[in-house]
């Protein structure tokens, strides 16, 4: 091997790679989604700061709780939403549990739970901040007693400048 002439290399060299990745992970209280109009999106708590331009891997766990005496039909969506934009994060609007119970007799209180989560990859041309959303939407016959959008967790990791 022969080393470089004179002058060949730069003195320093600037490298890019960080030691720890730019990462971070938030959770937020419950959000009651009976006490707001069905169709409603309400803020989690759970949001975070993105807080340079890049790619970033972003995800999100939740459980959703339903209450209601039959027959009914409600359902529980998430989302994640951008707040610098004022927009919804493209495809993370999930359909996080359904039921529709209709028993012959009605009048029966039943309560369900189901978890969920979402994820996707978002680029950003500066700090943007993100959040988790909960609606509650009434299908059909009685609508819910209680609605909750629970457990919420945000988290994302940078994965590309």
């Amino acid at each position: 091997m022969t080393a470089p002439a004179a002058g060949a290399c730069p003195a320093t060299w600037t490298v890019g790679a960080r030691l720890t990745p730019v990462s971070g992970e938030a959770f937020g209280a419950d959000a009651d989604l009976q006490s707001v109009a069905s169709g409603t999106w309400v803020a989690t708590g759970a949001q975070v700061v993105l807080p340079e331009a890049g790619k970033y891997a972003l995800s999100a766990d939740l459980y959703s709780h339903i209450a209601a005496t039959t027959p009914w039909a409600v359902a529980i969506n998430a989302r994640l939403f951008n707040v610098t934009a004022g927009a919804l994060v493209p495809g993370t609007s999930r359909r996080i549990q359904f039921g529709n119970i209709n028993d012959p007799g009605g009048g029966t209180v039943m309560s369900l739970q189901n978890a969920g989560s979402l994820s996707t990859f978002l680029t950003v041309t500066g700090p943007t901040t993100i959040r988790v959303e909960g609606l509650r939407q009434h299908v059909g016959f009685n609508d819910s007693t209680q609605a909750i959008l629970g457990g919420p967790r945000l988290g994302f990791v940078k994965v590309s400048d």
